[in-house]
């Protein structure tokens, strides 16, 4: 059965469950019609349904709600319970048993009573109570360990799972705050999509629940971030009693407008397809009358574009006053879709209205908004659609509008277009902000086009250009990766231009560029020049000085004149350390690095990485080997680049069940076929072929999965062979 239509039954089930569960005895009077009101869902359900065992596996824990053979000692005995169960007496719904006037030895109904915990308000001094211990609380965290516990959870919960990360915090002390309760409400809910197990699906949704009621007697907020995963989950699953039962909990829980939960309402009825509840929400205000018809409206039509419904937001652009809406966020998202849908006529429409009520700015942004997302349509396309619809509307582009548009085109990589925009813009006159230069840097780096960087120089001329520090260092990095020195140099002289002083990040690429191209008085020259631009060296300029070392007493000097300096020694400059001591072969001080007791024990694992790379590249592969062999036994991580040194360096007697033992730690990293390969390589070296087929057959499954690397290395064990 699809799990669309288990997902119907389902929630037809919860339906009828919860109505019979909430029911008095029926009297006399009211009895033919209570049973003809139900007949019709009834039959619904029934229908292909005469069999259990053809019943969809997700719902057999529910059959006692309505399989008539289920009932009495065989329901206490099963101990089942629905999702309905769980959502409604989650939120103060409870049973009780309540006996038949005219027949005390009938059986026991169970009826639903919505308890006062929806509408009752905590006591007010247990509530103050709460909300200043979470406060308190909360803050003394945020003060003291907010960055040492973010930097813990993030990697229990990368290594030990979300839930476990919870324990773990919970046993160390820290109270759960408003983001550890979404954090596993979120959990909870993804848990319950992934599921087919009914059993384990009302266990998540049960948790989520307790969780929101932890949180509303704590004090806490309930606010989007926290009841929209539920909301969405209802919605799919197409709960529709469900849903109300939760936003009634949800208006009188959450301290926000409540004007969001139409969005969700409209959302539950276009998922289920019901026409005159869509339209019924289209044209009347919330029942409360709290809320303007407007505001709703523009949570409709944000659904409504969601759900592709066009034909229901075109009738309701017909009556919404597009002036009145409030939200930019809004507006973006019709245009969109009316340019996603080529409702050209539409989208000019509105256009003109909001034009004529002096939003000229707005229009720009709006018409980017639609051209740019046209279906089937180049760059090209969209720049003239975006400006012949500004010529029709008689406006001229706004700067906002032409942002968004470079930011479209550096994302398109049309980064020559961009630029064509951008000098545009310049005789226009329209000022280009630092976010369209950094648009345009970050792009050029991505595709590697250096020669564009050139035309960035020429607009950063212009005096319509408003660039700030970071744009220069950007300017500069970019300079040194295509090796223009002389660029660089001129992007610092033109910092004066516009009141902007150099910094150590502009001067650290520049040395960086010469280091790499071992131009090391160059290099050397960059650290005279920031000392006479007054410019302190940083951490990063040391770690770049010591790396590049090649004599100890050189190291020994910058690194004293880094702590004079008052600069603190961070994971780089241990890592630098290790490696030059280690290029100067003076492999016990690169070990001794790791003893200094100002370094941070949870780098220890990286820097043994480190550690372990510079042995095997400066010939120390035995204790390299060792210093790996102890990591595993500890059971510590090794950065798959360190394992692939190891085979790189291996010595020629070196047994081929290590270096398979080592390629085997790589199997689940991106690194593995090179590790593999460089076995092979190194088995042809040193006449060993004949051991390495197992190994080849071992892998041969998973070698086809990647067809270049392996093509590639193939050829590279071919030509050694060869030689």
């Amino acid at each position: 059965m699809g799990l669309r239509k288990a997902k119907h039954k389902l929630s037809a089930i919860f339906r009828v469950a919860m109505r019979n569960a909430g029911k008095k005895p029926p009297d006399a009077a009211n009895t033919s019609e209570a049973v003809a009101g139900e007949s019709l869902e009834m039959d619904f359900i029934g229908q292909g349904m005469e069999s259990w065992g053809s019943f969809p596996e997700i719902l057999l824990p529910l059959r006692s709600f309505i399989d008539p053979s289920n009932t009495g000692q065989q329901q206490q005995d099963s101990g089942g319970t629905s999702l309905a169960g769980v959502v409604s007496s989650g939120f103060g719904v409870k049973y009780r048993e309540k006996k038949d006037d005219k027949d005390s030895s009938s059986s026991k109904k169970k009826t639903l009573e919505l308890s006062a915990f929806l509408s009752e308000k905590l006591p007010p001094s247990t509530k103050k109570q709460h909300v200043a211990r979470g406060r308190l609380q909360f803050e003394t965290f945020k003060k003291k360990q907010s960055q040492l516990m973010k930097k813990l959870s993030k990697g229990c919960a990368r290594k030990l799972g979300q839930e476990t990360t919870f324990e773990v915090l919970f046993k160390m002390g820290k109270e759960a705050g408003e983001r550890e309760y979404n954090a596993r409400i979120q959990l909870c809910i993804e848990n319950a999509r992934r599921s087919n197990d009914a059993e384990y699906v009302l266990d998540q949704v049960g948790k989520a629940i307790e969780y929101l009621k932890e949180m509303r007697q704590g004090g806490f907020s309930i606010k989007e971030a926290t009841y929209g995963p539920f909301f969405r989950y209802l919605v799919d699953m197409e709960m529709v009693e469900e849903f109300q039962i939760f936003k009634e909990f949800i208006r009188e829980a959450s301290p926000e407008p409540v004007e969001k939960l139409v969005y969700y309402e409209m959302l539950l009825w276009i998922q289920v397809n019901d026409e005159e509840k869509i339209h019924e929400l289209c044209y009347t205000v919330d029942d409360c009358g709290r809320i303007s018809l407007s505001i709703l409206q523009e949570y409709h039509l944000v659904a409504l574009c969601e759900k592709d419904r066009r034909e229901n937001l075109q009738n309701l652009l017909e009556i919404v006053d597009i002036t009145k809406v409030s939200s930019p966020e809004v507006l973006k998202s019709v245009f969109e879709y009316l340019g996603k849908s080529l409702l050209e006529s539409v989208a000019v429409k509105l256009l003109w209205k909001l034009r004529d009520s002096g939003e000229v700015e707005t229009v720009s942004n709006l018409i980017f908004s639609y051209a740019s997302c046209i279906p089937n349509s180049t760059v090209e396309d969209a720049i003239l659609k975006f400006n012949k619809l500004h010529e029709e509307l008689d406006i001229v582009s706004s700067s906002s509008s032409y942002e968004n548009l470079v930011n479209h085109l550096c994302g398109s990589n049309e980064v020559a277009t961009a630029l064509d925009v951008v000098e545009n813009m310049c005789e226009a006159g329209l000022e280009i902000s630092a976010n369209i230069l950094h648009s345009l840097l970050d792009a050029i780096g991505q595709i590697l086009e250096f020669d564009l960087v050139q035309r960035i120089h020429s607009i950063m001329s212009n005096k319509c250009v408003k660039p700030n520090s970071e744009t220069f260092r950007r300017s500069i990095s970019l300079c040194i990766r295509i090796k223009d020195f002389e660029g660089a140099y001129n992007m610092l002289g033109n910092l004066k231009n516009f009141n902007l002083a150099p910094n150590s990040s502009m001067y650290n690429s520049i040395m960086a560029g010469y280091f790499r191209e071992k131009n090391v008085n160059k290099a050397l020259m960059v650290l005279k020049e920031m000392k006479e631009a007054e410019v302190k060296p940083d951490s990063v300029t040391f770690s770049y000085l010591i790396n590049y070392c090649d004599q100890e007493e050189a190291i020994a000097e910058y690194y004293k004149e880094m702590k004079q300096a008052g600069v603190q020694a961070s994971k780089y400059i241990y890592m630098s350390l290790i490696k030059a001591y280690a290029s100067c072969r003076q492999f016990e001080k690169a070990k001794q690095v790791l003893m200094d007791q100002e370094v941070p024990t949870k780098d220890h694992n990286e820097l043994k990485s480190v550690l372990i790379h510079a042995l095997a590249s400066n010939g120390n592969i035995t204790d390299a080997l060792s210093i790996y062999k102890e990591m595993k036994e500890a059971g510590c991580h090794v950065d798959p680049k360190t394992i692939i040194t190891l085979i790189d360096h291996a010595d020629s007697n070196e047994e081929l069940t290590t270096l398979a033992q080592l390629a085997h730690k790589l199997h689940k990293s991106n690194y593995w076929i090179d590790g593999l390969f460089k076995i092979v390589v190194f088995a042809v070296r040193n006449n060993k072929s004949s051991s390495i087929l197992d190994l080849l057959k071992e892998t041969k499954n998973d070698l086809s999965k990647d067809d270049i690397a392996v093509e590639y290395w193939l050829e590279e064990v071919n030509s050694r062979n060869r030689a």
